[in-house]
C-alpha cells in the first residue's frame, strides 16, 4: 500500500512539475509577444533620428506661427516641453514682483519650469466665439518654441510607455505636417504667423 501511495505521489508531483513548466513556457511566450508588440508600437510612434533632425532644421527657420488647439492638448504638450502647465493659464512669464530662482524660471503659481516657454500675456488667447470653440485656444509660437516642443514630443515618443509614446508620436506627426509645408527656398515672410490647427474631426455624415 505504501509503495502504491509513493508511486501515486511521484506521479502527481511529476504532473505538477509538467503543468508548472507548461505555464512558465506559456507566460514566457506571452511576455515575448508583449515585448515584440510594444517594440513595434514604439517604433511606429517615432520618426528616425535623421528625419527628426531634418524636421528641427526646418522648424528653426520659422518666425512664428499661431497654433490653434484645445487647451488640454496644449497643456499636455507644454508639460512635456516646459515641465508644468495648467489649462487655464494665458501666460507663462511670472509677474516682476515674484522672485525667481536664478536659472530656473518660475510659473505664475510658484512652481518651476524646466525650460522657459517665454509666452507672456497676449500670446495665448482663449477662443470664446463659435459653437465649436469650447476649450479651444490660440498660442503664438516662435520657431524656438516650436523646436522645443517637437524635441520634447520626439523624446516622449521614445519612452517605454505605449500610451505616452502614442500621444507624443501623434502630436509630433501633426507638427511635421506643418513643417512639411515650409519652403526654405521661398521668399521670406510669405507665411509669417500662419494659423495651424490641431483639430482632427469625424466624417460630416456622423455629425448630428
Amino acid at each position: 500500500m505504501f509503495k502504491t501511495w509513493r508511486e501515486e505521489y511521484r506521479a502527481n508531483q511529476a504532473m505538477k512539475r509538467q503543468i508548472e513548466q507548461e505555464q512558465w513556457e506559456q507566460e514566457k511566450r506571452w511576455r515575448e509577444e508583449d515585448r515584440a508588440a510594444r517594440q513595434k508600437a514604439l517604433a511606429e510612434n517615432s520618426a528616425t533620428l535623421e528625419v527628426h533632425n531634418d524636421n528641427l532644421r526646418a522648424a528653426t527657420g520659422v518666425s512664428y506661427l499661431t497654433l490653434v488647439c484645445h487647451e488640454d492638448t496644449w497643456s499636455f504638450m507644454a508639460t512635456q516641453a516646459f515641465g508644468i502647465w495648467k489649462p487655464d493659464w494665458t501666460a507663462s512669464t511670472p509677474a516682476s514682483s515674484l522672485m525667481n530662482i536664478p536659472g530656473r524660471p518660475t510659473s505664475v503659481d510658484g512652481k518651476q519650469f524646466t525650460l522657459d516657454p517665454n509666452l507672456p500675456e497676449g500670446r495665448i488667447k482663449k477662443i470664446t466665439e463659435g459653437r465649436t470653440s469650447k476649450g479651444m485656444q490660440e498660442v503664438v509660437l516662435s520657431g524656438h518654441n516650436l523646436v522645443q516642443i517637437m524635441t520634447a514630443l520626439y523624446e516622449g515618443a521614445q519612452k517605454d510607455d505605449v500610451a505616452l509614446s502614442a500621444r507624443c508620436g501623434r502630436l509630433y506627426d501633426k507638427f511635421v505636417e506643418f513643417v512639411d509645408l515650409i519652403d526654405p527656398d521661398g521668399e521670406a515672410g510669405q507665411t509669417t504667423g500662419v494659423r495651424f490647427r490641431i483639430d482632427d474631426s469625424v466624417d460630416a455624415a456622423h455629425v448630428k
